[in-house]
């Protein structure tokens, strides 16, 4: 890996209960930036959504909806990566009401010891700082609605890690175009 670390951050699929297949630019999302890792925040449902996405290393953890062989996935990792000099957790968000409760995702975060927290669960895109906690959720790849509503359409976060830098793009795919959603730049401290 290089000395800035870039990690596509992608989940809530629900294949094949709510959504046929994974869209074709997100697929291709990882080839075409170069990626070093792939971090799946939950909610495949099925183990072989994975596919697309097993020539890259791949951090997964399992979330409210998996089953089958997804359900081996922990429920929680913890990233520790060269040259990066915080931990990142990356946690599905299950068992948070009301669900992606910033303080409540936060206080999982604390009791992690970490500074950067990969969440999911609510389809809705997010890349905020509170406090001392950089919150990053990339919505829905394949666009679905969740048990709290969502965004309606696909979306995913790349983000770029340096030594104390995080930058975050939020993509999105709207009249079958990819457009930044949204992008933010953090310094973890």
């Amino acid at each position: 890996m290089s000395s800035k670390i870039k990690i596509l951050v992608i989940g809530d699929f629900h294949i094949p209960f709510r959504a046929d297949r994974i869209p074709d630019p997100l697929i291709r999302f990882p080839k075409e930036q170069k990626v070093d890792l792939i971090a799946i925040t939950g909610d495949l449902v099925q183990d072989y959504v994975l596919e697309p996405f097993k020539e890259w290393p791949l951090k997964v953890i399992k979330g409210n909806m998996d089953m089958g062989l997804v359900e081996k996935y922990p429920e929680k990792v913890i990233l520790e990566l060269p040259g990066i000099n915080y931990k990142i957790l990356l946690f599905h968000g299950s068992g948070i009401y009301p669900r992606g409760d910033l303080n409540q995702l936060r206080r999982i975060k604390l009791k992690n010891n970490c500074k950067v927290l990969l969440t999911g669960h609510t389809h809705v895109p997010v890349a905020k700082k509170i406090k001392d906690v950089i919150i990053i959720n990339p919505g829905s790849g394949t666009g679905v609605y969740g048990g709290g509503g969502g965004l309606g359409i696909p979306t995913w976060a790349y983000i770029t890690l340096d030594r104390e830098i995080i930058s975050v793009i939020i993509y999105a795919i709207k009249s079958l175009r990819v457009s930044t959603y949204m992008q933010r730049t953090f310094i973890v401290k």
